[in-house]
């Protein structure tokens, strides 16, 4: 039985005439079957005589809607008055979008050295650059405590937006593993003199320093000393992103740091009375022991010195060099290390060569006091 219905299943031919064959109902019925599964399959029709109308190309394809802008806005946010500190603030709900814009704007370094403006995260540092009546744009915090121990500087600052926002949304934000809950937008100090008492007249020349808490750190130190000025040449770091405003613990606010500086036009912001020392890493032929160096008697308060400092890894420039040979009494200084000390940090080896060369200063002051005593 299976034999059978296998068999019935093929075509039956038949011989009308001689010579020719036809097909059987059955076959002609599998063929219309076949013509509309082509029909179905790839959408054309067959014509009589079994030729097929030509595919068409292209396919309808349905008209994009344009992308409508997204209308999300801020919301009416309450406008409160802090009882303590009569202080006018902004209360921000839940992932408010003031703070994502903000952030979305200033985050970029672009952005931020376009406009001028900095990012500071932190009481301390907030509270040394209003300290230094640097200009105030926004701060956010989450806690009142932290209004109230800022209300003393913030009253001054009348043009500044204040926002009280989550935790949660100032997290997201904040560059640090553990935000302190408090952020704020500041204007970039410029023309910023330097505020220490007994500034000594020392200039310090930052090449090739490409990482931001190595920069921040000499900029430490160089307020520490305190030196007069700091010069950052162009291909340095910038001197005011947030890691290196971290490595300087507010450095920045207290010394005037100008930057960047071409190489061409730095001899127009050195004075002529002045020496040039470049700090190297390594003991030279052409460099002297910074501990047995000693400097000319007349290198007191109107005579002018200038320390070069370079990176750890691509040094002291060739434009360096040629600066130090330009100006008298100058010089290579080296500090002597063991043998199993290849080098030192690009700030631990400044504050020694500052460091000494104030001692040596010191010095020739008090010789030349005394010598004029005597006289």
């Amino acid at each position: 039985m299976q034999f059978i219905r296998r068999f019935s299943s093929i075509p039956i031919l038949t011989r009308k005439f001689p010579g020719q064959i036809r097909l059987a109902s059955s076959a002609v019925e599998d063929i219309h079957n076949v013509e509309k599964l082509e029909e179905d399959l790839f959408g054309r029709e067959m014509k009589s005589g079994g030729e097929k109308e030509p595919r068409k190309k292209g396919f309808k394809t349905m008209k994009k809607k344009p992308l409508e802008k997204s209308s999300e806005k801020s919301t009416n946010n309450e406008i409160k008055i802090d009882e303590n500190t009569n202080l006018t603030y902004r209360d921000l709900k839940l992932k408010d979008p003031i703070l994502r814009d903000t952030m979305m704007l200033f985050n970029s370094s672009r952005t931020q050295k376009k406009n001028a403006l900095m990012v500071l995260e932190g009481r301390r540092l907030i509270k040394d650059a209003l300290k230094s009546n640097l200009t105030l744009r926004k701060l956010f915090f989450c806690r009142r405590e932290d209004l109230k121990e800022l209300a003393d500087l913030l009253k001054n600052t009348e043009k500044s937006e204040l926002y009280r926002t989550a935790y949660r949304d100032l997290t997201l934000w904040s560059q640090l593993s553990t935000s302190p809950g408090l952020l704020a937008v500041f204007d970039r100090p410029n023309n910023l003199q330097c505020k220490t008492e007994n500034c000594l007249p020392i200039s310090v020349i930052c090449d090739n320093i490409r990482e931001p808490n190595n920069l921040g750190s000499v900029i430490r130190i160089c307020a520490a000393l305190p030196c007069r000025e700091v010069f950052v040449m162009k291909g340095c770091t910038d001197p005011f992103d947030a890691k290196c405003l971290r490595g300087g613990a507010g450095g920045q606010f207290h010394i005037p740091v100008k930057y960047p500086i071409e190489w061409e036009s730095l001899p127009e912001h050195l004075p002529e009375e002045n020496s040039v020392f470049v700090a190297e890493s390594r003991k030279d032929n052409n460099s002297i022991d910074v501990a047995e160096y000693s400097l000319p008697p007349d290198h007191i308060k109107d005579h002018h010195m200038t320390v070069i400092i370079g990176g750890e890894i691509h040094g002291i420039s060739e434009q360096g060099y040629k600066l130090m040979k330009l100006y008298k009494d100058s010089a290579s200084l080296h500090i002597p290390l063991a043998s199993c000390v290849e080098s030192l940090n690009t700030a631990s080896a400044l504050a020694v060569i500052l460091f000494e060369l104030r001692r040596k200063f010191q010095q020739n002051l008090e010789n030349f006091v005394n010598s004029s005593d005597e006289e």
